[in-house]
């Protein structure tokens, strides 16, 4: 065989592997509503563009390609989402529906059925956190996200009646923690609120970059400030019992580009960024 024509061979396979086809993976594969989905895309040669249910995906370059998150909204009755990305093979999740828990819940009159001016502040709160959560940026973390620990007391999802009145739905996931117990941040990324609010008691706020913030609710005491970048496991507080709860615990919430989802799926997802250099730590003003 000659020179010339194995090279010709070696070329014809490069082209071949240059132009091959961009592969779509998606996990979970079955999904219920209120679960995080991640989309992950091999084989490009840039950042890929695609749709979940029609929705534009957001992706970051991932440490074998590129990768999205999408929500599985809270009140879908489809039974299933299509994932389309260009040039490759379209996915699907498929969605099982599911029943959340019902409980009633006990706390003092004024968080059961607050008056007018406490039901402004609520809402005042709730638009602070939402928009701190929608921060968008590049990924600042390299690892991956870690669960506080402790046991889980109520899961994501559950609707809760208080004093046998006000009906609401638990749209992140509580924790034991002892009262002054150290609350860390679940990764790297830049302290986007730091607020009293009237239910969820204080609470910070972390956008991670890559369209993906984590919350921690009821802090007894706060230990950064708005604009601090903290890295995986630094410390952003302390647990307790401010605002509306029955006790010490710490409430976690996860954010998407598509809304809440449930923190237990979402820690379960092999989310991997492209290392990068570490954000540089800012200290954390008192």
């Amino acid at each position: 065989m000659t020179t010339r024509f194995v090279l010709t061979i070696v070329a014809t396979l490069a082209s071949h592997v240059a132009l091959a086809d961009p592969r779509l993976a998606v996990q979970p594969k079955t999904a219920k509503p209120g679960d995080p989905v991640l989309v992950t895309v091999t084989g490009a040669t840039h950042t890929p563009k695609g749709t979940a249910d029609g929705n534009p995906l957001h992706f970051f370059r991932g440490r074998t390609g590129y990768q999205a998150l999408f929500a599985v909204p809270l009140d879908s009755t489809a039974n299933e989402i299509a994932v389309d990305v260009d040039g490759a093979r379209p996915a699907k999740v498929a969605i099982r529906a599911v029943d959340f828990p019902e409980t009633n819940v006990i706390v003092e009159d004024e968080y059961a059925n607050p008056p007018a001016k406490e039901r402004d502040q609520i809402a005042e709160d709730n638009q602070a956190m939402l928009r701190a959560m929608k921060a968008e940026g590049a990924p600042m973390f390299t690892g991956a996200f870690r669960r506080p620990r402790g046991e889980v007391t109520s899961k994501f999802g559950e609707w809760r009646t208080f004093n046998d009145g006000h009906r609401s739905q638990h749209l992140g996931l509580d924790v034991f923690a002892r009262e002054g117990a150290r609350v860390n941040a679940a990764n790297a990324g830049t302290v986007t609120l730091v607020r009293g609010t009237f239910l969820a008691g204080n609470v910070v706020v972390i956008a991670h970059g890559g369209g993906i913030a984590t919350a921690y609710f009821h802090l007894s005491t706060v230990s950064v400030n708005e604009g601090d970048i903290v890295q995986a496991g630094d410390e952003i507080g302390r647990a307790g019992q401010t605002g509306r709860t029955t006790g010490p615990h710490l409430h976690i919430a996860v954010h998407v580009p598509d809304g809440l989802v449930d923190p237990a799926t979402f820690f379960r997802l092999p989310i991997a960024p492209a290392p990068q250099a570490a954000a540089r730590r800012a200290p954390h003003r008192r």
